[in-house]
């Protein structure tokens, strides 16, 4: 039985993998802040483990990686992120620096950090895969290009992926050597709480998607971009 960890997996995206993978068999460890109200991952039915992690609390992280420390990680999903304010104080004029700051620490740092305090768990596993969900709002190339970027807008949620990109670029080089393959998806424009009615497609297509693209993933395709249909996207 493979197992796969889920950050952020009481809503959205990351309650539908938990759904998805333990449907197909996997043992799911779903991991949220308060597991105690989240009630729809509760009802997911199969081999879920839910645990208490804010990705924010280096205490909650270490003490799950103490207890989960010979616990076979095959597939990490690093998913947990917030967007930060929608209006003004994340436009340039009024940007609210403290807000910037918890979104940089949600999306960027803690992804990083969860990765440092599992990766032992990663090296046990024959697969060694870990997924960052990004976003293609990061995506410094596309800036402007997309029906959706016309403007520029949203300095604190665009900032934080293009961080947490870079910062993934540098660990698909350095885990080369333990084999362990480092995959950056972008979600799609899903209809989530964070994007609200706006989005454009839901979160079971979604994260199907996005698990076609992690059991084809090939060590050939470390460290790339990949759209929730396995579109490549530029950096």
């Amino acid at each position: 039985m493979s197992t796969v960890m889920i950050t952020g997996a009481s809503r959205g995206l990351g309650l539908e993998f938990t759904r998805q993978y333990a449907a197909d068999g996997w043992k799911v460890i779903a991991t949220c802040r308060n597991p105690e109200k989240a009630t729809d991952l509760k009802r997911v039915p199969g081999d879920v483990i839910i645990k208490t992690m804010d990705v924010t609390d280096p205490i909650q992280i270490t003490g799950l990686s103490t207890e989960l420390k010979y616990e076979v990680i095959d597939v990490l999903i690093n998913n947990a992120a917030v967007h930060g304010p929608y209006d003004e104080k994340s436009s340039f004029g009024d940007i609210d620096i403290n807000s910037w700051l918890k979104v940089i620490r949600v999306n960027t740092i803690s992804p990083l950090k969860v990765t440092e305090a599992f990766i032992e768990n990663i090296k046990l596993s024959d697969k060694k895969t870990i997924v960052f969900i990004s976003s293609r709002a990061g995506s410094v190339s596309e800036r402007g290009l997309l029906p959706h970027h016309e403007i520029g807008g949203s300095y604190i949620y665009r900032s934080s992926k293009a961080a947490l990109n870079a910062a993934t670029q540098s660990l698909s080089f350095d885990f080369t050597t333990w084999g362990i393959g480092i995959l950056v998806l972008h979600p799609g424009f899903v209809k989530t709480e964070m994007a609200g009615i706006e989005g454009d497609i839901d979160v079971k297509t979604s994260v199907s998607g996005m698990r076609k693209v992690i059991e084809e993933f090939t060590p050939s395709e470390n460290g790339k971009f990949f759209n929730y249909d396995g579109e490549v996207i530029p950096w």
